[in-house]
Parts: structure tokens; sequence; C-alpha cells
């Protein structure tokens, strides 16, 4: 299902995978054990009603993903976690990710990434800015796909916001630039993470 197909309109994506930028672990498989990605996003004046939430990610070894913990926060900054504005556990779909396609790269490398989305939510944000998390539940390697901004919908005149990591076992809220390795095209600064609002 893609991000129309799922009632409502892209909002905000943060931009899709590209090859050349390591990425960072995107999994959860309880309260305790989790790595997650955070990308910050802007509403505008009027606000959003969000009916669907997604993460793109490269999954090996994973099982199908049937849930996805997720997460909308405000107020974060490096070291501290802000305020959950809502969040849950909650049945999820696993589909080709949309940009990865098997025209563009190897079959092998596209038979990887999947969209991951959270779909019939009702959830209202004011304006401000925001962080999204969205994390395939499950035991196996999942990672984020990170971006540069490709293909890039809704954001701010600043482009790309701050990218946050958080894993249980650390490190707690730190800069992705700061922790990742380089790669190719240097150090994912952002994740392809993204919002479906109301029409």
């Amino acid at each position: 299902m893609s991000a129309q197909e799922s009632g409502g309109v892209l909002g905000w994506y943060n931009g899709a995978w590209q090859s050349g930028i390591p990425s960072f672990l995107n999994r959860y498989t309880g309260p305790d054990s989790f790595a997650r990605v955070y990308d910050q996003f802007r509403v505008p004046d009027g606000g959003w009603t969000v009916v669907s939430v997604f993460s793109d990610n490269a999954l090996y070894d994973f099982p199908i993903v049937v849930y996805a913990s997720w997460e909308i926060r405000r107020g974060m900054n490096p070291g501290k976690g802000g305020e959950v504005v809502a969040s849950g556990v909650t049945a999820a779909t696993q589909t080709p990710d949309p940009y990865v396609a098997a025209a563009k790269y190897p079959a092998s490398e596209a038979a990887k990434h999947f969209r991951i989305q959270v779909n019939n939510l009702n959830v209202q944000l004011p304006a401000g800015h925001y962080w999204l998390s969205v994390t395939p539940v499950g035991k196996g390697i999942s990672f984020a796909s990170a971006t540069l901004g490709a293909n890039a919908t809704g954001l701010d005149e600043n482009g790309p916001g701050m990218a946050l990591i958080d894993s249980s076992d650390g490190p707690r809220f730190a800069i992705a630039e700061s922790t990742g390795r380089a790669g190719q095209l240097g150090i994912a600064p952002h994740y392809s993470q993204g919002v479906v609002i109301a029409k």
C-alpha cells in the first residue's frame, strides 16, 4: 500500500535511499532491546491530521514485518528524548521500497529494501517541529535507509532537519552524523521516513 493509497496525501518525506551512505540499525524487539532513528519534520500553520507513518529499511534475515514500533516526539535535543506525542506498537504493512527499483539497482539489492508503514492513525499535530521514528518489530537485521534528500517532500526552508539515533545499548539520542561511519558519499545525516496526512 503506497502513501497515497492509505487514505491521505504525503505531507513529509525525508528522501529516498541512496547507496554509498552507511545506515544505522533500526529494529525493535522490546522496550529493553531496540535501535531507533528519529528524523525531524515541520508541521505548518493549520496543523496536520496524520493518518499513516512509514520508514524505508534494508532487511537482512528479518521475518515478514507485521508490526512496527512508532513514535512522534517533540522537544528533542542531543542527549534528550523530549516528549512523546503519540506512539504505539501497531500492525504494519511491508511493501517494496518504491524508490529502490531493480531498473536502477541490482535486483539482489532492490530485493532487500522495503517500506514499513503504519496505517489507520488519527494523530492531531499543531504547527511546530516534531521527530518521527518507525521501527520494524522482529528479530533480525534492519537498517534505516540513509538519504541525502533525494525525492524529498515537505521539507522546510532549511532542508532536512536534525536526525537523532537512540539505542538500548547506547548511545542515547545522539546526533546521527556524530556516530556513523563514512561511506563513499559520507556519513548518514538523515533517513527515509515520512508521514501521510488527511486530504
